[in-house]
């Protein structure tokens, strides 16, 4: 018996050495950046803290976090920007056949309305035929630098992605369109937050707000709805950290979603 026993110790440790090369020889690793904080959602690793908009404060941060391999292997790394990276817009329908299109078009919409006075990198949701769409601007230079940061290091960027629409995928199949607002809170230094507010009916975009979140939820509802909705919405959405049962005492109405992180890798 203990010969087999050491045999089958001999083999566990076998097994356990495999799994930690390779482990090491592959990663996953998804930074959140909100505010003038970056970390690791699902886990405790965070960077120091830093002015919230300074590009160059975060690149550091992602510096600290992001991957360090010893030697070759598949590590990715994927930025979720939340607030104040990446502002949001909507663009009007328009009858254009190409994806650049609209990216060109959100870049002009951009500029005409005066947002556009720093270098941004842009996505534009997809969107059917006569839909409006939401647009997303990024600092050029936050994208510019993840980029030579994964190209010094080697790893493979799995993608920068505005915080707003990058919650709306992770909940897509709890939310059922119509005439909807979707929120994500995006937390602040001061444990506060930031609402960002959209308004969809149709199929499409009719509105977007950032405010913050100084009295009540319901009240910030309030007036988003007063400043850019025609109509009411049927449902509210609310995609935010932890049970929510702060936030849902605040409004009435509102269906609750968790901000998944612990599962963004």
């Amino acid at each position: 018996m203990s010969r087999f026993s050491g045999h089958i110790e001999s083999l566990r440790a076998k097994a356990a050495a495999a799994t930690g090369a390779a482990s090491g020889m592959m990663s996953r690793t998804t930074i959140l950046l909100e505010g003038g904080r970056a970390g690791t959602p699902g886990t405790a690793r965070t960077a120091d803290a830093f002015a919230p908009g300074d590009v160059a404060a975060a690149l550091k941060a992602i510096e600290t976090l992001a991957p360090k391999p010893s030697g070759p292997g598949l590590h990715t790394l994927r930025v979720v920007a939340g607030a104040p990276f990446a502002r949001y817009h909507v663009l009007p329908w328009q009858p254009l056949a190409r994806p650049q299109d609209w990216l060109a078009a959100a870049r002009v919409q951009a500029m005409q309305t005066g947002a556009g006075g720093e270098p941004s990198r842009f996505a534009v949701t997809d969107g059917g035929w006569r839909c409006a769409r939401l647009a997303a601007a990024m600092p050029e230079a936050l994208c510019a630098g993840i980029e030579k940061l994964c190209k010094t290091r080697r790893l493979m960027l799995s993608g920068i992605e505005p915080g707003y629409t990058f919650a709306l995928q992770r909940h897509a199949a709890r939310i059922r369109d119509g005439s909807i607002a979707i929120v994500t809170l995006d937390a602040t230094d001061d444990g506060a937050a930031i609402a960002q507010i959209g308004l969809r009916r149709g199929g499409g975009w009719t509105g977007f707000i950032a405010l913050p979140v100084a009295g009540t939820l319901d009240d910030v509802l309030r007036d988003a709805f007063t400043l850019c909705a025609d109509v009411l919405p049927e449902r509210r959405y609310v995609i935010g950290p932890g049970d929510g049962a702060r936030w849902s005492a605040q409004a009435a109405g509102i269906e609750w979603l968790p901000s998944r992180w612990d599962d963004a890798s």
